[in-house]
């Protein structure tokens, strides 16, 4: 996992804030998830496959996902966080929920086959008629201002030219991608997100951004430091690191404003290539995840980003 990955891992360990994103993202803001309905899950995503050559395993984590009580029933809750525009994203999506259906049957086949309780093609199935999972809900959140990609399976069929009744057929799979630079419910969160969602959507904007610090200051000021790494990883603000550090060291609280001009005006530029850097290991990820070859993908490095051939071959070293 990416760093922006892990520190949103992190951030959202708190079950206040992990319930607070679901209740503003998926309930209107209504409470309709408390921080004790949401439980712990593993993160990794087995996938088995059994072929005549033997039995090849895949491994793969996602980047937070949680089991919730939503009144008597379960969900999967995931989060996927996006620094760049993934334009497969659809076929990745399906891909992380699929497998974790996968090893909801494998659990309840293990459980039937120990109980020895089916018959017929119940037997044959391994589950009984009314066995039911829990569903698999995963949100995407984007940390930029507008995502040009996929929102759906559907825009990445080439299905113009089928028949309305095979288009039909084709199915879909629509997911839920929440653009945080453009988030209109940033202000109904009841916990730190308020800040951080709101930073994230002012850091390019010095006017804004001081209004906004000037109106969320009792919040930003006493912001903890999981918050703040969050913040100055995905905004590339270093300012914001010595802030927190002067903060721990009991020194005078800095102007924010102050430190926001500081910001803007050459901390920005610290930070951009470092972004791209891990911009670019994360595409080489996702890629060879999905089985792309390295030559096609180095092809696609050396465009995207204005890069020599040897350049786009370090970002496989390791």
């Amino acid at each position: 996992m990416q760093k922006k990955d892990v520190l949103t891992a992190a951030y959202l360990t708190d079950n206040s804030r992990f319930a607070d994103l679901v209740n503003v993202l998926c309930f209107e803001g209504r409470s309709m998830v408390r921080p004790e309905d949401i439980h712990m899950e593993d993160s990794a995503e087995l996938q088995i496959q059994r072929t005549e050559e033997g039995t090849e395993t895949k491994k793969r984590y996602r980047d937070v996902i949680r089991r919730v009580a939503c009144g008597i029933q379960f969900a999967m809750i995931c989060v996927e966080e996006q620094s760049y525009v993934d334009y497969a994203m659809p076929v990745r999506v399906m891909s992380y929920n699929a497998s974790r259906y996968e090893q909801q049957l494998r659990t309840r086949k293990e459980e039937h086959r120990k109980k020895r309780d089916l018959k017929g093609d119940e037997y044959l199935s391994g589950i009984a008629k009314d066995d039911r999972f829990f569903p698999v809900i995963t949100i995407v959140l984007y940390f930029g201002k507008h995502w040009d990609g996929a929102r759906d399976l559907k825009d990445l069929l080439n299905i113009e030219s089928l028949s309305s009744r095979l288009q039909e057929l084709a199915g879909d799979y629509p997911i839920y991608v929440v653009e945080v630079g453009n988030c209109p419910y940033a202000e109904q969160f009841r916990t730190d997100l308020r800040q951080v969602f709101g930073f994230c959507q002012y850091a390019d904007d010095k006017e804004k951004l001081k209004a906004f610090v000037k109106k969320e200051w009792e919040g930003l000021s006493n912001l903890s430091e999981d918050a703040y790494d969050l913040i100055s990883a995905i905004t590339s603000t270093k300012e914001l690191e010595k802030i927190k550090e002067e903060k721990q060291k009991g020194k005078e609280k800095k102007d924010m404003c102050k430190a926001i001009d500081d910001m803007l005006a050459d901390a920005r530029n610290e930070g951009r290539e470092e972004t791209k850097n891990e911009m670019i290991h994360r595409i080489v990820k996702d890629y060879l995840e999905e089985g792309i070859s390295k030559e096609i993908i180095c092809r696609k490095l050396e465009k995207l980003f204005s890069i020599g051939p040897e350049t786009a071959q370090k970002y496989f070293a390791g």
